[in-house]
């Protein structure tokens, strides 16, 4: 993991409705969102107190990269089908695209879930 990740994901996991966090593997062996063009992995998936299912996708803001958009679009729409049990967040450090959160309000967010 980088900094970033790790960062984020022990921010989060120090939240009081966090039950567990896992680091998902990517390619062939995670657990993917199947996309039109690709498979997403997020990085990590988080269960909460209450049983939701997050998952969680960690951009350094210096990645806004061209496959962050689509990503994006994915895990929202992935959560969205999913049901009321289920929750997709793409972070960003201080910055977001379209659809994705800041570190702050992604906790703030979490916190609630």
């Amino acid at each position: 993991m980088n900094n970033f990740e790790t960062t984020i994901i022990s921010d989060i996991a120090a939240l009081p409705n966090i039950a567990f966090w896992h680091r998902n593997l990517s390619r062939v062996k995670g657990f993917s969102i199947n996309g039109y063009k690709s498979n997403h992995y997020p990085d990590f998936i988080v269960g909460t107190k209450s049983g939701k299912i997050i998952l969680i996708e960690t951009k350094g803001d210096d990645r806004d990269n061209s496959d962050s958009q689509a990503k994006c679009r994915l895990g929202n729409q992935w959560a969205e089908l999913a049901g009321s049990k289920f929750s997709y967040f793409m972070v960003f450090d201080k910055k977001a695209i379209e659809g994705a959160f800041n570190a702050d309000k992604a906790r703030e967010l979490i916190r609630q879930l």
